[in-house]
């Protein structure tokens, strides 16, 4: 019969144990100066190696041929505990919870090891025990015979009374990051003759949520679905994830407000089988990636993005503002667990897209409205008001170009500078530039304008613009400085509320 991927690909060894560093140096340590202590504790997340580090630990401390803490396999011992293993008994917790089986176990342990030098209790999923049975392990946990080691593994470190926690030495074991998880299916697959290409890699290791056995088992199924010739398209259907693409449509329509659009992509995407949950909580993902590009976060795996799909993300960001992502991640990541449990899930998430639609819109009504209301509190009654046209920021009258360059060329030089800062990995800097709707150059000054007031502050400090302006005598050496101007006429939807709220003070108060 034919292993499961997991199983197969069990540590046999500490050098096989994927992402523990920490933890394994540890145990080897303790094994090679025999520094051994009678009960250890490991706790952390299903999948991440407690119960396999275990059992090479309860064979590690009894072979008499150990190379660097590691069991050789080849002792008499280690050949004896691989296939009876009298002196290593492991105990479901969650079957065996009663008080009863631990005082048995009470009275197991004075017996002496048949094989090895010690007798190894692995005492799985300890939290499940119940209080009584605690209390009769205790006494035996804290004082055990020299030839008893316990070793306690837990995925809910919070369940074990204080008692139990302060006689044992703990081990955090902790979910691994992606990169790790793909290098190990990388050589998983190699291993055995599967075909990969790295897309589906970095999508199924991210399904594993950090565990090694899930990612396994998960990676087992896509392979057995595509007959040892994984594709990206293949591993997103087997595991159900949203496309990608149709969530950028979903973005995109309601960027630009557009209903219709917005109902179709949706349909769309459930149409080609998607679970609605697993639509919300990609969505949610993609907006948090959203999220940290525009505040300047450029790690590869802290984004959790698939290779070369910066690009494509950062030109997504660009349509939103910070403050609606926020929103819109909050609202995501509220109804996640109500779709679980709702009716209808589809009406639900539909129903979030529309809100965040309608908050927008009703933000940009109330700040028109309550700027219209500011003109006309200000106008007495008997006044004849006359609109006066908007000052340029450098007046005319006072400002003469003495070479000036054709709107197309300054365009071109300043395409060329947002390509160099993205080069060169100036995140924070290109996200801020983003906002900058307009440039032009005057009197060999190079001026940007700017809709938003963060990006402006973030922009116009001596270092970034010493930056900008080495970039931009690459393209153009006539420019000597660069100047950042706000343009209120054209401010952001934020920078409007909050000069309302400066405003009228506490008299005014927006919908969040």
């Amino acid at each position: 019969m034919n292993l499961a991927l997991y199983r197969e690909f069990r540590p046999k060894t500490f050098d096989d144990v994927v992402g523990q560093e920490y933890i394994i140096n540890t145990l080897k340590n303790q094994i090679k100066y025999n520094r051994l202590t009678h009960a250890y504790l490991f706790c952390g997340p299903r999948g991440t190696g407690k119960t396999s580090t275990a059992k090479i630990f309860a064979k590690a401390v009894n072979c008499t041929h150990s190379a660097d803490g590691n069991p050789c396999g080849l002792c008499a011992e280690c050949v004896a505990l691989n296939e009876a293993n009298t002196d290593i008994i492991e105990i479901d917790a969650a079957s065996n919870n009663r008080v009863e089986e631990i005082r048995d176990l009470r009275e197991k342990v004075a017996f002496p090891p048949l094989i090895g030098k010690y007798k190894v209790y692995i005492v799985d999923e300890v939290h499940m025990l119940t209080d009584s049975a605690f209390n009769a392990l205790l006494k035996t946990l804290e004082e055990p015979p020299a030839h008893v080691i316990f070793i306690l593994a837990t995925t809910e470190i919070h369940k074990l009374p204080a008692t139990i926690l302060s006689r044992c030495a703990r081990f955090d074991f902790k979910l691994l990051e992606i990169n790790t998880l793909i290098e190990h299916l990388r050589h998983v697959f190699d291993s055995k003759g599967i075909k990969y290409d790295e897309k589906s890699l970095h999508l199924i290791a991210k399904a594993g949520e950090g565990s090694v056995r899930d990612m396994l088992s998960i990676a087992d199924s896509v392979a057995s679905y595509a007959n040892y010739n994984i594709t990206f398209d293949v591993a997103e259907k087997v595991i159900g994830l949203s496309n990608r693409d149709s969530i950028k449509k979903i973005l995109q329509s309601l960027a630009n407000k557009d209903i219709s659009a917005l109902f179709t992509s949706i349909k769309e995407v459930l149409g080609a089988g998607k679970n609605i949950q697993v639509l919300c909580k990609e969505t949610a993902d993609f907006i948090k990636n959203l999220i940290m590009i525009k505040v300047g976060v450029g790690d590869y795996a802290v984004l959790d993005i698939l290779p070369g799909e910066y690009a494509q993300i950062a030109d997504i960001a660009t349509l939103f503002d910070v403050n609606f992502l926020k929103r819109a991640f909050s609202k995501f990541a509220e109804i996640e667990l109500n779709l679980k449990y709702s009716l209808n899930p589809e009406n639900l998430f539909e129903s979030a897209c529309l809100t965040l639609l309608d908050d927008g819109a009703a933000q940009v009504n109330t700040v028109a409205q309550s700027t219209q209301r500011v003109a006309t509190n200000n106008v007495k009654p008997t006044q004849t008001v006359q609109l006066q046209p908007v000052q340029e920021a450098e007046p005319q009258a006072t400002v003469q170009p003495t070479a000036p360059v054709q709107k197309s060329e300054t365009d071109r030089v300043w395409g060329n500078v947002l390509i160099k800062v993205r080069e060169n990995n100036l995140f924070a800097l290109s996200n801020a530039l983003t906002s900058v709707f307009k440039v032009e150059e005057i009197n060999k000054r190079l001026i940007l304008h700017t809709n938003d007031l963060s990006s402006r502050d973030l922009i116009d400090n001596k270092d970034k613009l010493d930056v900008l302006l080495k970039l931009v005598n690459l393209f153009d050496e006539s420019i000597t400085k660069i100047e950042v101007m706000y343009d209120k006429q054209n401010a952001s939807t934020q920078d409007i509320k909050d000069n309302l709220k400066e405003i009228f003070k506490s008299k005014i108060k927006f919908k969040e």
